[in-house]
C-alpha cells in the first residue's frame, strides 16, 4: 500500500475525533488505497461496521486530515448483510439486474484491510458467493451486452458509436478475466495495474492478452473518430459488413478484432453477425396520425411527430425481422431514422434467441434519450432556468426540468471529481489511470452541457461526444474543442491532456452560467458549497419523484442540506 499500517491508524485515530462513530465499531480501509493502487490525489476510504440494526446514511462524512481528504462511511452489520442477500438474490436471477454500485459495496468490504474490530468485521464479512466467480460473470455480461450494441450500430451505420461500443466490450471482457484470477477490485481505471500484477506473478497469458488489448486502443469508448461525415447520408444495409458506408477493411475488420478478443477472455454469445440483431416494437409505444403526418407517442408521457421519410421509414417496421432485412425494404434513408427510433425508445433491437440488447454501461445504465425541445438555449442552469422575459414557461415538463438540474450539478461535482483524478495520475506518471480519468472528465462536461440544454435521460459515454454535433443547441466550437480531446486522449501526448481539458470546462461553464462551482474536493468548504448548491435541486427532485443521478442524494433532504455525521467545528 502507499500509506504504511501505522500512518492509517494514525489517521483513523484522528479521524473518529471529528465524526459520531458507533461505540464499539469495527474499522478497515477499503477502495484503491486498500487493494494496493491508489496516487497522491487518492482518497481515504474508512468503513465502520457497527454491530446492530440501525440504518446509516448511505452518503459519506468528507473530512480533511493532514492534508488528506478522507472520506467515512457507516454500515450497521444489518445494513450489510442485506447488500450481500440482495447480491446473491441478483445473481440467482441474472446478473443484468445487479447494480453496479451494490455489487461494489460488497466488493469494496471484502477486499478492505481490518484496522480495528477483527470480530465485527468477520461477521459482516460472511458471504456464500465466490467473489471472483460473481464479479466476473457480472463484467462478462456487461461485455456480451456491449459487443451485442456494437453489432447493432454497425448494422444501423453509426461506426463511431459501434467502436465506441467495442471498446468498452473489449474493456470489459478484460476486467472479467481478470476477476476471475482474483483481481476483483470493479473500478475500472486500475486495470493496467491489475494486468501488471498478474503479469508479475508469472501469467505470461496476461501480458499477450493486454498488448493485444492496448493495440486495439482505437475502439475505447470516446477514442475513435467519427468514420462518416455528419451530413454524409448512411447508405441502406445491404447485408454484409460493407453496405453501411464504410468498407469491409475498415469497419469489419475492427468489429471482427475486437469480438475475437472479447471472446478470448471468455465472453461467448456476441459474434460480429449483423444477422443476429433483430428489431421489435417496445411495450406502450402507439401510432397515431393526425392529418397527412405521424405521431407516435411513448409511455403516455412523450409525443414525436414523424415528417414524411421518418414516417414511411415507422410503416416499413417488421417486429421479430432481421434489422438488415429491414433496411433492405425500407424506402429512402431508414438507417438513419431506424437509429433514431432506437435511440428515443420507440422501438427495440433484439440478439437472435438472446432477448433484448439491454444496457452495456453499468455505472450509469443507459435509457431512452429524449431530446431536449427547440426552445432557447441553454434551458436551465445551476440556478434555475434560463430567463425570457417578464415570466417564461419552461419547456420541459416538470420531472424531467428537476432531473436535468439535479444531473447538471452531478456532473460539475464529477468533473471536480475526475480533475482530480488526472491531476493524481499525471503527478505518478500513470498513463492509462490519465486516460480513464480524462474521459471520464470529458464525458462528464458533455453531460453538464447536454443536461443544462434539458436532455434527460442523456446518452450513454459511448456516444455522448458524438451526439453533441446533432444538436443545434450547442455551439460548433465546443463540439468541435470536444471532438478535439477525445482524438487527443486516444494518443500518447498526454502532458497536453490536462490543459485541453480544462479549457473545455472553461467553456461549458461559461456556456451553462456554471462559473463559480466550487472545486468541490479541495476542502471542507468547497464540499459544503457544492452540496448547499445541490440542495435546493433535490428538494425539488424528492417534491416530484424526478431521478435523482445518485441514491446517495437523498440523504441531504433529512440533513437539511449538510453532510451526516459530522461535528460541529470538526
Amino acid at each position: 500500500m502507499i500509506i504504511d499500517r501505522a500512518e492509517l491508524t494514525s489517521l483513523l485515530t484522528e479521524t473518529l475525533d471529528l465524526v459520531d462513530a458507533p461505540p464499539g465499531c469495527g474499522a478497515v480501509l477499503e477502495g484503491s488505497i486498500a487493494e494496493g493502487f491508489g496516487n497522491s490525489a487518492s482518497d481515504v476510504d474508512f468503513l465502520l461496521l457497527a454491530d446492530d440494526d440501525h440504518d446509516h446514511p448511505t452518503m459519506p462524512t468528507i473530512v480533511f486530515v493532514r492534508g488528506r481528504r478522507v472520506e467515512v462511511r457507516t454500515r450497521s452489520l444489518r445494513q450489510v448483510r442485506a447488500q450481500a442477500d440482495a447480491v446473491c438474490a441478483h445473481v440467482a436471477a441474472g446478473f443484468g439486474a445487479l447494480p453496479a454500485a451494490l455489487l461494489d459495496r460488497c466488493q469494496r468490504l471484502r477486499g478492505a484491510v481490518v484496522l480495528r474490530g477483527e470480530d465485527v468485521v468477520r461477521r459482516a464479512r460472511e458471504w456464500p458467493l465466490s467473489l471472483p466467480e460473481v464479479v466476473a460473470g457480472w463484467y462478462a455480461h456487461h461485455s456480451r451486452q456491449a459487443m451485442r450494441h456494437a453489432v447493432a450500430s454497425h448494422v444501423l451505420g453509426e461506426e463511431h458509436e459501434a467502436l465506441a461500443w467495442a471498446g468498452i466490450a473489449a474493456r470489459h471482457a478484460a476486467k472479467s478475466w481478470v476477476a476471475a484470477r482474483g483481481e476483483t477490485y470493479l473500478e475500472p481505471k486500475w486495470l493496467d495495474q491489475q494486468f501488471d500484477r498478474l503479469a508479475a506473478g508469472g501469467d505470461a497469458e496476461a501480458i499477450r492478452l493486454r498488448e493485444r488489448l492496448a493495440g486495439l486502443r482505437g475502439g475505447q469508448a470516446g477514442d475513435a473518430e467519427s468514420a462518416r461525415p455528419p451530413d454524409e447520408p448512411v447508405r441502406p444495409y445491404d447485408g454484409g459488413w460493407a453496405g453501411t458506408g464504410l468498407g469491409e477493411a475498415e469497419s469489419a475488420q475492427p468489429l471482427d478484432e475486437h469480438a475475437a478478443l472479447v471472446a478470448d477472455f471468455g465472453v461467448d454469445g456476441c459474434a460480429a453477425d449483423p444477422e443476429q440483431v433483430l428489431l421489435g416494437l417496445r411495450a406502450g409505444v402507439t401510432t397515431w396520425p393526425i392529418g397527412d403526418r405521424l405521431h407516435v407517442v411513448r409511455d403516455r408521457a412523450d409525443v414525436f411527430v414523424l415528417d414524411a421519410p421518418a414516417g414511411r421509414a415507422w410503416r416499413s417496421i417488421a417486429p421479430g425481422r432481421p434489422v438488415g432485412e429491414v433496411l433492405r425494404r425500407a424506402p429512402g434513408p431508414a438507417a438513419s431514422a431506424l437509429a433514431e427510433f432506437h435511440r428515443i425508445g420507440l422501438v427495440e433491437l433484439l440478439w437472435r434467441d438472446g432477448g433484448p440488447i439491454a444496457s452495456a454501461q453499468p455505472w450509469a445504465p443507459a435509457e431512452p434519450v429524449t431530446p431536449p425541445p427547440s426552445t432557447r438555449m441553454p434551458v436551465l442552469g445551476l440556478a434555475g432556468a434560463a430567463a425570457d422575459g417578464h415570466v417564461a414557461l419552461v419547456p420541459l415538463p416538470a420531472k424531467r426540468f428537476a432531473a436535468a438540474g439535479m444531473a447538471q450539478v452531478w456532473s460539475h461535482i464529477m468533473i471536480e471529481n475526475a480533475r482530480e483524478d488526472l491531476s493524481g495520475a499525471l503527478d505518478g506518471g500513470q498513463r492509462e489511470v490519465a486516460r480513464t480519468s480524462g474521459l471520464r472528465l470529458l464525458h462528464h462536461a458533455c453531460r453538464a452541457l447536454l443536461s443544462a440544454c434539458g436532455m434527460s435521460p442523456l446518452p450513454p459515454d459511448a456516444a455522448i461526444v458524438a451526439r453533441l454535433g446533432a444538436l443545434t443547441a450547442v455551439p460548433a466550437e465546443l463540439t468541435a474543442q470536444a471532438a478535439a480531446v477525445e482524438r487527443e486522449l486516444a494518443g500518447d501526448e498526454w502532458e497536453l491532456w490536462a490543459e485541453r481539458l480544462d479549457k473545455l470546462v472553461a467553456g461549458v461553464r461559461d456556456l451553462v452560467r456554471a462559473e463559480v462551482f466550487p472545486a468541490s474536493f479541495d476542502s471542507a468548504a468547497a464540499w459544503e458549497a457544492t452540496l448547499r448548491i445541490g440542495h435546493d435541486w433535490i428538494r425539488l427532485g424528492a417534491y416530484l419523484d424526478a431521478d435523482f443521478p445518485i441514491e446517495e442524494a437523498r440523504d441531504l433532504l433529512t440533513s437539511g442540506g449538510a453532510q451526516p455525521h459530522r461535528r460541529g467545528g470538526g
